[in-house]
């Protein structure tokens, strides 16, 4: 498993220079350090976690989204075993996302059960862009954090600015 933090930071908990560097530059988050220990400590028990990278980590007040890449399609199920096993132990609802360049299905997987209807890029004049989703407004009680919690989760993930409309 490749973490944001080097393999002895995440099984001692005590950071090295290099990793400490990191965290004071912002590059990576308390959050980051916290989940990597973890989830080094549950490699032993679940190998299949061996072929993954966390990329990612974002602490909302009523979610963590923990953003991975690697595996196959089968060890789904096993990020879902994860996650629930993190959301017990820290008390929190926690999401395991697979990364993705596609904004629209990195949110849907952070909304979910709510749908997302789609997405458009809108081209600003300074050259940047931004993404506008939209959702279904009867979703709006469905979706497990609030579309602003939403909305600075992607940016924290991707970097991404995006508005979510609900019709």
């Amino acid at each position: 498993m490749k973490t944001p933090i080097c393999y002895f930071c995440a099984k001692s908990g005590v950071l090295c220079p290099r990793c400490q560097e990191k965290l004071d530059k912002g590059e990576i988050t308390d959050a980051d350090v916290e989940v990597s220990k973890w989830f080094i400590d549950s490699e032993l028990k679940n190998p299949g976690l061996k072929d993954y990278v966390i990329h990612r980590t974002v602490k909302l007040p009523r979610m963590m989204i923990i953003m991975v890449s690697g595996g196959s399609g089968a060890n789904r199920a096993l990020l879902s075993k994860i996650s629930k096993q993190l959301s017990d132990e820290k008390r929190i609802n926690v999401r395991i996302i697979e990364k993705t360049s596609s904004i629209k299905r990195l949110l849907e997987q952070i909304v979910t059960p709510a749908r997302v209807m789609g997405a458009n890029t809108v081209w600003l004049p300074d050259g940047s862009w931004e993404s506008t989703i939209r959702m279904p407004r009867a979703d709006m009680r469905k979706m497990p954090l609030d579309a602003s919690s939403a909305e600075e989760a992607i940016r924290i993930l991707t970097g991404e600015v995006i508005h979510i409309i609900f019709e």
